[in-house]
């Protein structure tokens, strides 16, 4: 009956690692949640000026059509989450880079969070600023911009990595190194003869 002692070592072993369609769309979602943070979430037509004057909420700032921009950080979180799936997809492509599915979950739930964020955050601002236009009597609709298209397309690419199967990948197993034991024995020491 073989004990702990003289169980056979594997050889090999085996491990799930996220897909190459994985780490492509995390890659994606990347590029396209660093994209949404540089573009106008929402766009807010003022009333008066034709099509030129408009209000603008983009993940820096608000800009009231008035020369005037405030800003807001709210692209903060999406450029970070954003940058980390670039890195952590560049990453994977080497052989050495060990991560396991439960990383690939994680780095693609943060992306879910941060597009999902990044839009929220840019349509209520929006929908705020138009609700305060119209209790003074101005109608304002809020026009969805190309920052909000690519936040939610990068949080659709970030969903899309978590649902991909993943790969199994077969490991050598590095036995561990054979330390030698050295023990030292006492000498007793020899009785004189007297």
């Amino acid at each position: 009956m073989p004990n702990e002692d003289t169980a056979p070592i594997p050889v090999v072993t085996s491990t799930a690692r996220p897909g190459t369609r994985a780490v492509a769309f995390l890659f994606a979602s990347g590029i396209l949640l660093v994209g949404s943070t540089f573009l106008n979430l929402v766009t807010l037509p003022l009333p008066g000026d034709g099509d030129q004057a408009q209000a603008a909420v983009n993940a820096w700032g608000l800009d009231l059509g008035i020369g005037h921009d405030i800003p807001q950080y709210v692209g903060v979180v999406t450029m970070i989450a954003g940058v980390a799936l670039l890195l952590v997809a560049a990453a994977s492509l080497r052989a050495e880079f060990r991560w396991t599915r439960n990383a690939s979950l994680v780095a693609g739930g943060i992306g879910v969070a941060s597009g999902l964020y990044l839009a929220a955050s840019g349509f209520s601002t929006a929908t705020f600023l138009s609700q305060l236009a119209g209790a003074t009597g101005q109608a304002l609709t809020p026009v969805i911009g190309p920052g909000l298209y690519l936040a939610l397309l990068g949080a659709a690419c970030a969903l899309v990595a978590v649902s991909s199967p993943p790969r199994e990948e077969t490991l050598p197993v590095v036995p561990p190194a054979e330390e030698t034991v050295a023990y030292r024995v006492e000498e007793e020491p020899a009785e004189e003869e007297s």
